[in-house]
């Protein structure tokens, strides 16, 4: 039974270097995981609540936007 935890253990310590590439959001055109965080910006007086992250991908230097955390929308 020990041995069995041990296993989940070890196999958690071994991915976590690995996580931050396989959260990286894909691209929506071509569908890599190459998306490079550009910048951030906050709501502007008239538009409360919106956070908008600009995104640029390396394989097909696409640029997108997401809005809080909605679907990622090509420029």
């Amino acid at each position: 039974m020990k041995d069995s935890y041990m296993i989940f253990v070890l196999l958690a310590v071994m991915i976590t270097p690995f996580l931050p590439q396989l959260l990286k959001p894909k691209c929506p055109s071509c569908t890599k995981r190459k998306l490079e965080t550009l910048e951030s910006e906050t709501a502007t007086s008239q538009e409360e609540g919106k956070y908008i992250t600009y995104f640029n991908c390396k394989a097909c230097q696409g640029r997108f936007k997401r809005e809080k955390s909605g679907p990622i929308e090509a420029l």
